[in-house]
């Protein structure tokens, strides 16, 4: 995975816990993804690259935080959500918020590190 350019760390561990940084829809290319269902996708793929280099995965979330641009978008994105994630479902909250120009979706996350 590469650096991002500006200044914060794509995750951080603190403790039994690691802090991934919002995840946007980009794709490996460094190209938005086209439309709210594709951005979820590409940001939950890349939410999930973070954990692995981690040694984590998507069952070790615990929380996730959801950005989206237009409340009205939740149950398209909810429907993509429930692709990636299985019950017990990690604790969530979600917002409205304006984001960067061309992002519909920022998610970030919380994940459980079960080995030291």
């Amino acid at each position: 995975m590469s650096r991002p350019p500006a200044p914060y760390s794509p995750a951080r561990r603190a403790g039994e816990l690691l802090f991934v940084s919002g995840q946007l829809g980009y794709l490996p290319e460094g190209k938005l993804a086209e439309g709210l269902v594709a951005q979820a996708r590409q940001a939950l793929a890349n939410l999930e690259e973070v954990l692995a280099d981690h040694g984590l995965s998507r069952d070790d979330v615990v929380k996730c935080q959801v950005f989206l641009s237009s409340i009205d978008d939740w149950s398209d994105f909810n429907a993509v959500y429930k692709e990636h994630f299985n019950r017990p479902y990690p604790a969530r909250s979600a917002l409205g918020v304006r984001l960067h120009p061309g992002v519909l979706v920022e998610i970030e996350a919380v994940a459980l590190c079960r080995t030291p």
